[in-house]
Order: C-alpha cells, then structure tokens, then sequence
C-alpha cells in the first residue's frame, strides 16, 4: 500500500468514475482501476460496490475513505513540520540562562521567535553558569547563554556580545561620576556579588579587575540571583559590580558609574554540546542567523 494509492482513491470517492478520475490524475483508466483492486486485496474488503452503472462506496469503503483523509491530512502535516524543524522553524529549543542574559538578548529572541515562528517553542531555566554547564552535559538544555564563562572540555561556544561593567551603588553613596577616579575608590566598601563557587568564570574575572588595584573585596553577601544582588545594594547592603545592560528593567535606588577604561569587558556567550553539534545544527543556524555571530 501506498500513499499514491490511497491518494488515487480519495480521488476516485469524489468522482465516482474511473474515466474522470483517471484524467484527473492523468493516468489510464485501466491502470487505477487495476490500482483499486491491488488496494482492496491488501485491505481485504471491497471499497466501491460495482454492481451498478454508477459506482458507489460500501459501507466500509466510508469509513475507509474518512480514516485515509485523516492520515493523509496527519501525514502532510508531519512532513511539513519535519520540513521546518529541519530548518530550525519548528519543535522546542531547551535555553539555560544567566540571569544577566534575560535582560539583554533573551528577551528580543523570545518575542522574534513568538511573532515569525509561531511552531518553535522555547523552555527557559536560570542558572548559574556550572549549573548551565551541567545541564548542557546532561542533555538537559540545548543551549547556554552564559556571561564571562570558562568554557570546559566538550562545550563549544561562540561570543554573542560584549559590553562594559558598571560599578552599581546606593542612590546615596558617596562616590559619584564626578569624584569617582577607579576601583581604588572602593578598597574600603562592603561588597554584594555572586557566590564565588558557582560562578565558573564570571566571578573570577570580577575578583581578578578589583584584584588589580591591590586588595580583595569585602564580600558581605552574595546571591547568585541580579534582583536579588541589587535589591541589597538598594537597602545599602554593599556595592556591585555587573555587566552595563543589567540595569535594564529595574526601577531602584540605585546609581551606576560605567568601568569604560577596564581592559575587560563582559562577555555573553552562547554555549552548546560539542557531540550534539549535528544533531542541533538547524537550531544552531538559526540562532547564528539571529545573533548575527
């Protein structure tokens, strides 16, 4: 049995003649009705009572052709769906994110994903970057957008932005953008930053930058979660140090001064399984194509 078979039938069950139904499909009349009957001897019962002038369907021949233009129908769309998942346009992409990645990139790619391809779905979980890091590994996620990241062995990645950090403080601390010279400044400040431990890059490279002006951060409280890091520096808990787009959709007390002469800068990366490059290579085209990377 096959599609073009069962196609030919459907066919025929609207014409009910052979001869229209065979110039409809531009084949010889003979060879569909032959069609017909190798079709009927691999179902086992008769689809079309030929008993009189004008052809017409048997009982299980109605049910028969309600049933094949259900498959048919489930069949042309699964190839169509196959046809965009191949293409990156459809089926679900699993994305773990820094927090620091749904304030900037994730946000623009979800809306454009919702609005222009309606049949890719997405499913977000936050983490940390080990956390993203493990979950790659374990094929929990397909991807990773992830800041300032020491990339292990058998993750690959590509860098989707950079930008420069803020020194994020009290609306009514001290130092301001006027009197503000370098990191220096803050030697003797409370700090709030993301535990260390799970960083897995991000906090290095901070620890490393104030490392550079001659002593360690004071550390008074760490929360691997930006709102909740800000809020702190909010209440006058501390100061922090994040990339320049964190701020963005947080309306607190808080005043940034922009680190622009750092020769550092924040790096959001875009991180995937090395062995599920081919198996992910439609999903990662399209986001190359999207990120422009």
């Amino acid at each position: 049995m096959t599609t073009t078979q069962l196609q030919n039938f459907l066919i025929l069950t609207e014409t009910l003649n052979f001869r229209k139904a065979s110039e409809r499909i531009f084949i010889a009349q003979p060879a569909l009705s032959r069609q017909i009957q190798v079709l009927e001897e691999e179902i086992g019962f008769l689809l079309f009572d030929r008993s009189r002038k004008q052809i017409a369907l048997t009982k299980s021949g109605i049910y028969f052709k309600t049933e094949v233009s259900k498959i048919l129908k489930q069949l042309d769309q699964s190839i169509k769906k196959g046809v965009l998942i191949n293409q990156g346009k459809a089926g679900e992409i699993k994305i773990g994110h820094a927090s620091s990645a749904m304030h900037t990139v994730l946000p623009e790619l979800l809306r454009y994903m919702e609005t222009n391809l309606p049949d890719l779905k997405s499913s977000l979980v936050e983490g940390t970057n080990e956390m993203i890091f493990d979950k790659l590994n374990d094929n929990e996620v397909d991807f990773g957008f992830v800041p300032n990241a020491f990339i292990p062995d058998g993750l690959s990645s590509l860098s989707i932005y950079k930008e420069n950090y803020l020194l994020i403080l009290p609306e009514e601390h001290r130092l301001n953008t006027s009197n503000f010279k370098d990191l220096a400044d803050c030697k003797n400040e409370k700090w709030v930053l993301n535990p260390q431990p799970e960083g897995f890059g991000y906090m290095e490279e901070i620890l490393k930058i104030i490392g550079n002006y001659g002593y360690s951060p004071k550390i008074v409280h760490r929360s691997p979660n930006t709102s909740t890091v800000l809020r702190m520096v909010s209440a006058g808990l501390g100061i922090t140090m994040m990339g320049k787009s964190t701020l963005k959709g947080f309306s607190l007390d808080l005043k940034s001064i922009e680190l622009s002469d750092l020769p550092y800068q924040l790096d959001m990366k875009l991180v995937w399984k090395t062995e599920r490059e081919n198996e992910l290579e439609s999903y990662l085209n399209f986001l190359k194509h999207y990120l422009k990377i």
